[in-house]
């Protein structure tokens, strides 16, 4: 390719969220398209008992699964819910017919627009379980879930409820 063909290429840019969990200090980075909404007062979740959900939530006229991100990572049982902050993910895989479910934040998320050739880098190490890829986000570390577990504990969630 010439070089006046590469000036003329356009960068990828992805508009992101930089979300930090509740009741850790990791942080997940999502595509802002994933993310319907974020409740900086949400109610308390109705309980349940899988360590990964903190219980359901309601919202916009429906209850939604508001999992527990560390629970689903250490398989340990979700912190007592501590946060008022939740991110509303749309489903789009498994858990499609579902609509959305919640993820417990600890704070409002970061926007960032991201290009995969300057502002992200894999790291070579293991991600934990609810992850895809851990990688470098301008010099922070930060966790890809992965979308399909989320969403298929959002459908288990469904059907332990009914």
């Amino acid at each position: 390719m010439s070089d006046a063909g590469e000036r003329n290429q356009k960068t990828i840019e992805v508009d992101s969220l930089l979300l930090s969990l509740a009741t850790d200090r990791l942080q997940l980075l999502l595509p802002l398209a994933a993310v319907a909404e974020i409740l900086e007062e949400a109610p308390q979740p109705a309980p349940a008992d899988q360590p990964w959900l903190h219980g359901w939530l309601p919202w916009r006229g429906c209850e939604i699964p508001l999992l527990a991100y560390e629970g689903i990572a250490d398989g340990a049982s979700a912190a007592p819910w501590a946060s008022h902050r939740v991110a509303i993910i749309n489903a789009v895989g498994p858990a499609a017919s579902q609509g959305f479910y919640g993820l417990a934040i600890r704070e409002l998320p970061r926007p960032l627009r991201l290009s995969a050739d300057s502002d992200l880098r894999a790291l070579d190490v293991a991600a934990p379980r609810g992850a895809a890829l851990v990688v470098e986000v301008r010099g922070e570390p930060a966790l890809i879930p992965d979308f399909d577990l989320l969403e298929q504990l959002v459908v288990s969630a469904g059907l332990s409820r009914n």
